[in-house]
């Protein structure tokens, strides 16, 4: 059989993630392997027809095709989303259409499952039957095990092929969504004062757009004391490389006007709305290569402290898999998120209110200093990071390292040795039968008793009961 790799690394040959697919060639010589190195030819392919047309012949001309891709920002990296947005603008999907697909992501398991959802919803919308993904760590490949295990993935994507496996379609097509909001400023009335925090609408609206309309009343609610920038303004020249060159100091390796544009927008802000448009299950491809140039900052919270909302202009209803990284972008960053606000609503009088909303609460918890407490995703995220750097990552992410150290990142529940000493104490203690008899009837009450105890004594009730 003849699988097409589409590699999405902009690393090409070097990439990681290729390794996995070298390995796999290697135990499957009775196979043909053709690469579509899509994350490191994007800008060819958009300038050249013919760099295009090539590209798309190999998928044309293969059996099943297999995305191998690291994950850069829970997700693929914005090269290779450019590479699926010109396939739908290009009339290109025949290429696509009834062969088999896969996916084989590399990272450190960090929201992998979004990206694969991501492919598998791409997938099926370029009308292939997704036979599966497969999440390897960046060190998977030096176990036997992880190797067993990768070929037996493999083995059952060729199976699926030479059986024509019928696989349910999973991800419903996305309805065709068609403007529908618009900003009329005779019909405002409501005004919020920024009460002095500085407030930054981020966007890449086109003329004519609900992005846009939903940017301009936006700023019409703040009484125009709004700061409003294009990313595109940002110029950058290309996507992340993920050469890891930031690590050290937080210096990109581009030499434009992106970080420029971060420090003068994003960094200042105390309330950032960030509005974008969906295109093939994500934002725009240009709004995915932000993200990713983003990584300059390190694994940090890079928002740390600032209010956040969205606005988006599409079918956000049908795409949890979108409201789930758009909610992990902020909440990891150690911002607080006020409000996603779409213009789905039929009734642009809906869309008004929820602006108007999204507004008020902004300024308002910006002043309060409210900040949701941190759910699973940014608890687990942290961790994952911090064991990561602490144990594998240190040496070359040397910024994240002294960010770790002086914030007290380094929480391992291991160097609490008061308290390892209380929990080893206890267990010791009911090895008691009559104390566990005791402890097993009265574990409620134990459990409830300090909340109890919390409530009657609270000095912040009275405090705000005094308000």
């Amino acid at each position: 059989m003849k699988i097409c790799i589409v590699s999405g690394s902009p690393k090409g040959e070097e990439s990681i993630t290729l390794q996995y697919v070298r390995f796999i060639e290697q135990a499957f010589p009775e196979h043909t392997f053709p690469v579509v190195h899509a994350g490191r030819d994007i800008k060819k392919m958009e300038q050249h027809r013919e760099a295009w047309d090539d590209a798309l012949g190999k998928v044309q001309d293969s059996d099943g095709v297999l995305f191998a891709t690291p994950v850069y920002f829970m997700l693929v990296p914005g090269q290779l989303k450019r590479f699926i947005e010109m396939a739908f603008e290009r009339d290109g999907t025949h290429a696509f259409s009834q062969k088999y697909s896969a996916a084989l992501t590399t990272s450190i398991h960090y929201f992998d499952h979004t990206a694969h959802s991501y492919l598998h919803g791409i997938s099926e919308d370029l009308g292939m039957h997704h036979a599966g993904s497969y999440s390897a760590h960046m060190e998977d490949l030096k176990s036997e095990d992880e190797q067993k295990r990768l070929l037996l993935f493999f083995s059952d994507f060729i199976a699926a092929i030479s059986e024509k496996r019928s696989i349910p379609r999973e991800f419903p097509p996305l309805p065709k969504v068609s403007p529908t909001y618009n900003y009329n400023p005779s019909a405002q009335s409501t005004v919020i004062d920024t009460h002095g925090n500085q407030v930054v609408i981020l966007h890449d609206a086109t003329p004519g757009s609900d992005q846009e309309a939903m940017v301009r009343r936006m700023v019409s609610l703040f009484d125009g004391r709004a700061t409003v920038a294009d990313i595109r303004d940002s110029t950058m020249k290309g996507g992340c490389l993920g050469c890891c060159r930031c690590a050290f100091d937080n210096t990109c390796i581009y030499q434009d006007g992106f970080r420029d544009f971060w420090e003068r927008y994003v960094v200042p802000a105390d309330i950032l709305i960030m509005a974008g448009t969906i295109q093939d299950r994500y934002l725009s491809a240009t709004w995915k290569q932000w993200n990713d140039r983003s990584f300059f900052n390190g694994h940090v919270p890079a928002l740390r402290g600032k209010q956040v909302g969205y606005l988006v202009e599409g079918p956000l209803a049908h795409l949890p898999n979108l409201r789930e990284v758009l909610t992990a972008r902020a909440v990891n960053s150690g911002a607080n998120l006020v409000g996603i606000v779409t213009s789905e609503p039929k009734n642009p009088g809906e869309t008004d209110a929820a602006l108007a909303a999204l507004a008020e609460r902004s300024v308002r918890f910006a002043g309060q200093g409210y900040f949701a407490p941190v759910i699973f995703s940014a608890i687990a995220g942290r961790k994952l990071f911090r064991d990561e750097i602490y144990a594998h990552m240190r040496a070359i992410f040397q910024a994240d390292d002294r960010y770790y150290r002086s914030h007290g990142c380094y929480d391992f529940p291991t160097k609490n040795y008061l308290q390892r000493i209380g929990a080893r104490a206890f267990s010791l203690f009911l090895c008691v039968p009559g104390v566990r008899r005791k402890v097993e009837k009265d574990m409620v009450s134990y459990m409830v008793r300090p909340l109890q105890e919390v409530i009657q004594k609270s000095r912040v009730i009275k405090e705000w009961r005094a308000r």
